[in-house]
């Protein structure tokens, strides 16, 4: 039973980290932390949310490197 609702656990905070900005995830590592020291989630379960959260910090930077504008040519950056 335990298992079955790790796991459901588990699925919630993943979607969840797919929509959370920059802000957000900070937020909720902080929270993630505590769960960890205090054994309410297993190392399997943090394994699954680290890989969900780097997912979603490498769209992020992905998204906003796309909106940058590039300088014309000719343009020099001083």
């Amino acid at each position: 039973m335990r298992d079955r609702e790790a796991a459901e656990d588990v699925e919630a905070r993943i979607a969840q980290i797919e929509q959370m900005t920059l802000d957000q995830i900070a937020v909720f590592q902080c929270r993630i932390l505590t769960d960890i020291t205090t054994g309410r989630i297993s190392p399997r379960e943090v394994s699954a949310i680290d890989r969900a959260l780097r997912k979603r910090l490498k769209t992020i930077e992905q998204e906003a490197g796309e909106g940058r504008e590039r300088p014309e040519a000719g343009c020099r950056l001083v």
